[in-house]
């Protein structure tokens, strides 16, 4: 019966944690020919405490993994129109969704700059993000800020109104949310 309880408690100390979710908030801006533009989107966030990593703030033990996930219908812009533009250009009836992974992070104070991939359309890239971490009591929250070039993961920038408008491909993603801490 020892060996059991051993056996068991053993395993337990070895099993990985499991990961905690969260939900962060988006804002996708850019700009055209003839204005500046910008979406809202839902995302969620899985992050697996613990790991031979450095502490975070918020996650004194480390994070051993994190996934951030946005679903293409949970993208919605000022109008119908522009969010059916959106759509069109992500094509959402074939990929469903954007992932970035985490790969490695480096904590200086209350910020971490996090490398990982991002897949958009099925283009995997790797990316660096500089990230704010507040530890508080619901959690920690995250904020941060990105730029990248939509064509650069296979994304055409829509143009409409045969050309006049045509949406540059830089863009810019700014995103707050809380995911819970250690």
């Amino acid at each position: 019966m020892r060996a059991v309880l051993a056996v068991a408690v053993l395993a337990a100390a070895a099993a990985p944690a499991a990961a905690q979710q969260g939900a962060v908030d988006f804002t996708i801006s850019g700009t055209s020919t003839i204005r500046g533009w910008s979406c809202a989107a839902k995302g969620a966030v899985a992050v697996t405490p613990g790991a031979p990593g450095a502490a975070a703030p918020g996650f004194p033990g480390g994070v051993q993994a994190a996934t951030l996930t946005v679903l293409h219908k949970d993208i919605t812009c000022a109008n119908d129109e522009m969010t059916e533009h959106m759509h069109q250009a992500m094509k959402s009836d074939t990929f469903k969704e954007i992932v970035f992974r985490l790969e490695k992070y480096a904590p200086s104070g209350s910020s971490v700059d996090v490398t990982g991939t991002m897949t958009i359309l099925g283009v995997t890239k790797p990316v660096t993000v500089p990230l704010t971490l507040k530890p508080g009591a619901g959690g920690v929250e995250v904020e941060g800020a990105t730029s990248l070039d939509m064509t650069a993961y296979g994304v055409e920038p829509p143009v409409v109104m045969l050309g006049m408008l045509r949406v540059r491909p830089q863009i810019r993603i700014e995103f707050r949310g809380v995911v819970p801490g250690q």
